[in-house]
């Protein structure tokens, strides 16, 4: 593996419900969400870094790059026991551990991000929950997902809320898209 690819989730092909039930969230030091994510992979530690591409422009608005950053910054995710949290203590990386009381809930809300990573949409995250209506998209890249749906001027905007971080995540929907209140 080259120093440039960093795995947004550690085992890739696990499930996030498959560490049901040993999920912490690790409140970090700011921009080092990535060497966090290295020190979990060198340890064998399973952990989601949910990683989405941002689009920059530089060189006097001539260019835009892509650049990949963690959605969530100033926190990873990780499956430890609480017996083994002793291998994470010889970093000086990260402020605090973080219980996740509601593991099931925790794990859907996850799922629900990486879906809307994985359908390239454009993603934007703010902080607090967002109020609205909520519902179920019944089509397109996102179906299945429940959110609060919240419209714009000109556009409807979906909102995923993870709870654990205080923050959501929108999505702008196509208007062909179909909803169903819940």
């Amino acid at each position: 593996m080259t120093r440039d690819v960093l795995l947004s989730r550690y085992p890739e092909e696990r499930p996030l419900d498959e560490d049901l039930g040993s999920w912490w969230v690790m409140h970090i030091k700011p921009n080092c969400e990535k060497k966090i994510a290295s020190y979990f992979l060198s340890r064998n530690i399973s952990y989601y870094l949910p990683l989405y591409k941002r689009r920059t422009r530089v060189g006097g608005l001539k260019r835009i790059r892509e650049v990949e950053v963690p959605l969530f910054s100033g926190y990873i995710c990780f499956a430890l026991d609480r017996e083994k949290h002793v291998l994470l203590y010889d970093t000086q990386k990260f402020v605090r551990i973080i219980k996740v009381e509601d593991q099931s809930a925790f794990v859907g809300e996850l799922d629900a991000v990486a879906k809307a990573i994985a359908s390239g949409e454009e993603l934007i995250v703010k902080p607090g929950l967002v109020p609205g209506k909520r519902v179920r998209i019944l089509s397109g890249p996102l179906e299945g997902i429940e959110g609060v749906i919240k419209r714009g001027r000109t556009e409807r905007q979906f909102a995923l809320s993870v709870q654990m971080f205080n923050q959501s995540v929108i999505v702008t929907l196509d208007s062909s898209t179909q909803l169903e209140l819940i």
